[in-house]
């Protein structure tokens, strides 16, 4: 799987999904039909060779285009310390 098989605007599709938007946002967002957003959809899942928005928002985190919210973040050191004051 290459990152760079997609295009731009697939890219930011996957984006918006890793965001949490469904395809009715992110059609109004891009201006384009919802029809035209899950055909995007179809294609980078058939790129990736994946079967899931999930596995879109996981990939697109993996590289390193969205950052997770800063209640993730909290919740992960949290996690660290927790860790490491049981080691």
């Amino acid at each position: 799987m290459k990152i760079l098989d997609l295009s731009e605007k697939e890219k930011e599709v996957a984006i918006l999904i890793a965001q949490g938007m469904k395809d009715i946002d992110i059609a109004q967002k891009l201006y384009i039909s919802r029809r035209r957003v899950g055909e995007i959809i179809f294609r980078i899942k058939e790129k990736w060779g994946i079967l899931s928005r999930v596995e879109i928002g996981i990939l697109a985190y993996h590289f390193g285009w969205i950052i997770p919210p800063e209640s993730a973040i909290e919740a992960e050191i949290r996690m660290l310390k927790r860790d490491l004051t049981h080691a």
